[in-house]
């Protein structure tokens, strides 16, 4: 991986993934593109390391006899591994690269958030199947941008004109390969939040693709974009990907960051823990409490926590009539926090 952002203070890392027939041009090199506008938010640069996953891949590819003699010229040379030209391999084995790289850097990070365009979606897809559940635990978010998570139609058409593509083939329609990656990604204990985007211009991925059944409407995107252009931001702060990445960020930054606010005094524990969760924009569990405990009154002061944990367990210290211990726990990869009586 070829890294955009790489500071050693950082401990999140954002990595983007391209789609088929792409590049590292496909994030970068234009004013417009994604890495230009990520490297001029605070957000990013205080927090994130950016770094490109590429991969070998062509729409038309050289056939075996360029391929044999490529090799043999590869070999001659100095540098056989530089020189040698390369040549597609279906998206399993681009996916285990991808599962490598992540393998050898994750101990590095709090937190891994991932962005991938068309084929990468499913590059992506099919590494989690590979990772370890201890890697799995840091992979915190998953943006989804034109993704066919159920192959498209217009890659059956390429495969049929332009023959022995492994990736074409494995992007057709309902393919085995899009079956069975389905299949083992439903199979996993551990899963990313997913954002799924999907472009009303878009005639390479059509929605029901990009956007698989039975996803909740609030874990989706609905732009004007093309399969392409979804890939440009002409305005950053008036474009709602953009915006969809910079607060799922902040999201993931969430659990990470200090917390601090006053108490005004007799304020009710319950309506105190409620105010602060929505503050926050989170959700809190408070059922082990009853009605009673949720109306004890707190004194007055100021309570910090270098954690959201940390903080509403403190929260308990300033009630009047003492309350029960209790601990407090995030839920998994959610904003949820539970309260639990200890």
């Amino acid at each position: 991986m070829d890294y955009e952002i790489e500071e050693v203070e950082n401990k999140h890392l954002l990595v983007l993934v391209h789609g088929l027939n792409g590049s590292d041009a496909s994030w970068k090199g234009e004013e417009k593109r994604l890495v230009e506008n990520l490297v001029q938010e605070d957000l990013i640069k205080n927090n994130f390391n950016v770094a490109i996953f590429s991969y070998r891949t062509k729409i038309f590819e050289i056939n075996w006899f360029k391929r044999i003699i490529s090799l043999f010229l590869g070999f001659i040379k100095v540098k056989p591994k530089e020189d040698a030209i390369g040549f597609n391999v279906g998206i399993n084995p681009i996916s285990q690269d991808f599962e490598s790289e992540i393998r050898n850097i994750y101990n590095n990070y709090e937190t891994i958030s991932i962005i991938a365009h068309s084929m990468g979606g499913l590059v992506v897809k099919s590494s989690f199947t590979w990772m370890r559940e201890e890697i799995l635990k840091k992979i915190q978010l998953f943006i989804s941008l034109s993704v066919p998570h159920i192959g498209s139609s217009l890659a059956q058409l390429g495969d049929s004109l332009l023959g022995d593509n492994p990736q074409l083939k494995d992007l057709r329609l309902i393919a085995d390969f899009t079956t069975q990656i389905n299949q083992r990604y439903a199979d996993l204990r551990y899963k990313p939040k997913i954002v799924y985007q999907s472009g009303n211009q878009d005639t390479v991925v059509p929605r029901q693709s990009a956007i698989p059944p039975n996803v909740p409407t609030d874990s989706t995107i609905s732009t004007s974009d093309n399969h392409f252009s979804v890939l440009l931001f002409k305005d950053r702060r008036n474009n709602l990907i953009f915006e969809t990445i910079l607060k799922e960020l902040k999201i993931v930054l969430q659990p990470f960051g200090s917390v601090e606010v006053g108490i005004d005094d007799q304020t009710p524990f319950g309506f105190f823990v409620d105010a602060v969760a929505s503050s926050l924009n989170i959700k809190v569990d408070k059922s082990c409490f009853s009605l009673e405990e949720l109306k004890t009154p707190l004194r007055e002061g100021n309570i910090s926590g270098n954690s959201v944990e940390e903080f509403f367990t403190k929260v308990g210290d300033f009630s009047i009539n003492k309350l029960p211990e209790y601990t407090v726990k995030k839920d998994g990869r959610t904003l949820n926090y539970i309260f639990i009586k200890t």
